[in-house]
């Protein structure tokens, strides 16, 4: 949902419940954050696209598994392909354990910029997350000063891939080439096709089922849209930080 000429792509997990029902995404407080955030670096919905990593709510809101992924990634693939950005900004755990291929959590990830061919990726907080813990607010504007300055790197190029990989750091920020992540990733496993999807590469396809399946991380701290309901349900502190596994 957005403008499919937009230049910064983020992605979230799955819908929440309204998001499935009115079939847009974000309409809930995270959508009202979402919003008071792009506002905080100057842009609007109408200025970006959002997508999920799965098209429609799984049942009775429950983590999404290999499976639906696997079915589901080739429509983000190819989104990604025809908007063809600058920038995509993976929202918490499984959006970016998709798009860069790692078994990591989004704690070890977010902070650092990534560059894959002529895309830049930038892992962050979910918003939802940020509802719940005020030190994650302070985290999530953080990461978007850090896409706002990443932007206007970019914008002075008019190219993402002109951006030289290990530079940044006058502007508060590295670029780190995707293959570092082998030095962070417990596993070793280095980037694939699901990432030269991302970055836009001419050998794949949607349906192209090469890439091998993905394992989502055991690792549960981050939340995503569903925890849209667990607010709407009133559910106790308590109650919310076990749910969204904090």
């Amino acid at each position: 949902s957005g403008n499919s000429s937009a230049k910064i792509i983020f992605i979230g997990e799955a819908p929440g419940k309204n998001e499935d029902l009115q079939g847009k995404p974000f309409v809930g407080q995270a959508g009202r954050l979402l919003d008071n955030l792009l506002e905080s670096i100057g842009f609007t919905r109408s200025d970006v696209f959002i997508a999920n990593v799965l098209k429609c709510r799984p049942p009775q809101n429950r983590d999404p598994e290999t499976s639906e992924i696997n079915l589901c990634k080739g429509y983000l693939f190819e989104q990604i392909e025809i908007i063809d950005p600058f920038i995509i900004c993976t929202m918490g755990r499984y959006s970016t354990q998709l798009v860069l291929d790692t078994t990591n959590g989004i704690n070890t990830l977010r902070g650092k910029v990534f560059k894959s061919g002529n895309r830049i990726i930038i892992p962050i907080n979910h918003p939802a997350a940020a509802l719940y813990t005020p030190s994650r607010l302070q985290l999530l504007k953080d990461d978007f000063a850090r896409i706002k300055k990443v932007f206007e790197k970019i914008e002075g190029s008019q190219n993402a891939a002109a951006i030289q990989e290990g530079t940044g750091v006058e502007q508060g920020f590295t670029i780190y080439p995707v293959t570092s992540i082998q030095d962070i990733n417990s596993e070793g496993a280095s980037s694939n096709l699901a990432l030269k999807r991302a970055a836009g590469s001419s050998n794949a396809s949607p349906g192209n089922n090469e890439q091998q399946p993905l394992q989502p991380s055991a690792n549960t701290e981050i939340a995503s849209e569903k925890n849209e309901e667990i607010l709407q349900a009133g559910a106790t502190p308590q109650e919310e930080n076990r749910q969204l596994g904090l």
